[in-house]
């Protein structure tokens, strides 16, 4: 069974063109937010308007996150809230959030370690805006992120960060596979306390078939395997870390999943599991309190292929009827 695949306009951000990305930033820079924000609400009514899978997806999710049957104006949020976290993005990327605005407690614990040469493993979801993090550990230089992606466009992307700051000391690394020669890579720089961040809500495209699965709002969902072999391999401490919009402001959470050491090869699937369902339950609480604030617009628990096989077995079984 494939791997369910984002559709929408929800990877705009991720694999959007450099040059759609570079005009964001010229609105943001010299009209602020009171200019690029228009524009980016332009772009996300016209995917709520055009994209019936992504309304379907938006309620399907908020219905599970709220209890509750979700309506158009809720659907409408849900697009809306996507746009903003864009917003906070650009500013993030531009040096315009600062320390002072996000409440980030974790950040003490970060440097404690770096101070230790004790790097660690950062485990984020689509949820809220990570940039916020960003902002408060990266832009004054005081901690050395190092962002682990799936995709084949880190060049672009690392290029659109120094154009956009210069300051900026984050960077993308592009890892297709969890190897030992990657494990050696990434370990060298934890030993160097450094940090490594990774989302770990999304079956990467060019390898779903290794993953987890695990009861995530009240259904089976499917999490990629890598980042949590990975946490094993490196023998590193994980956290959980999240970065989102509360009633008082930006806020930054991180909670520890796993401190650390060897586990034997033969007990690394029930760690792993183990971690995953930590990490699951602190995602979960997330959801449910800020609903709007997880993005991914598609079919995540696979209910449309549930409802295929449901229409197929039904149609079958009548057919035996007859």
């Amino acid at each position: 069974m494939s791997a369910p695949q984002s559709s929408g306009w929800d990877n705009i951000r991720e694999r959007g063109s450099l040059r759609a990305m570079r005009l964001l930033f010229w609105f943001y820079r010299h009209g602020g937010h009171y200019l690029a924000y228009p524009v980016v609400c332009l772009v996300v009514l016209y995917f709520f308007l055009t994209r019936r899978s992504t309304r379907r997806h938006s309620a399907a999710y908020l219905a599970r996150a709220t209890g509750r049957r979700a309506n158009l104006w809720q659907v409408w949020r849900h697009h809306l809230a996507f746009g903003r976290a864009l917003m906070d993005r650009l500013g993030a990327w531009m040096g315009r959030l600062q320390r002072t605005q996000v409440h980030f407690p974790g950040h003490a614990t970060l440097e404690a370690l770096q101070n230790e040469k004790r790097g660690g493993l950062l485990l984020g979801a689509h949820f809220g805006n990570l940039e916020m993090c960003r902002a408060v550990v990266a832009n004054d230089g005081s901690l050395k992120l190092n962002v682990i992606l799936h995709a084949g466009s880190t060049e672009n992307f690392n290029e659109l960060l120094r154009s956009a700051n210069s300051n900026t000391d984050v960077r993308l690394i592009p890892v297709t596979d969890v190897t030992p020669a990657t494990a050696m890579m990434l370990k060298d720089k934890l030993d160097q306390g450094e940090f490594l961040i990774l989302l770990a809500d999304r079956l990467p495209p060019a390898n779903s078939e290794r993953f987890f699965e695990a009861d995530f709002l009240g259904a089976s969902a499917r999490f990629p395997a890598g980042p949590f072999w990975l946490a094993l391999m490196l023998d590193a401490p994980v956290y959980f870390l999240a970065g989102y919009t509360t009633e008082s402001g930006y806020e930054a959470s991180m909670d520890l999943l796993y401190d650390g050491g060897r586990v034997a090869r033969s007990k690394r699937d029930a760690a792993c599991q183990e971690i995953l369902g930590k990490y699951v339950q602190r995602l979960e609480a997330l959801c449910n309190r800020y609903p709007l604030q997880w993005f991914n617009f598609y079919d995540y628990w696979n209910d449309d292929l549930t409802t295929k096989t449901d229409k197929r077995d039904s149609g079958a079984t009548g057919n035996n009827d007859r």
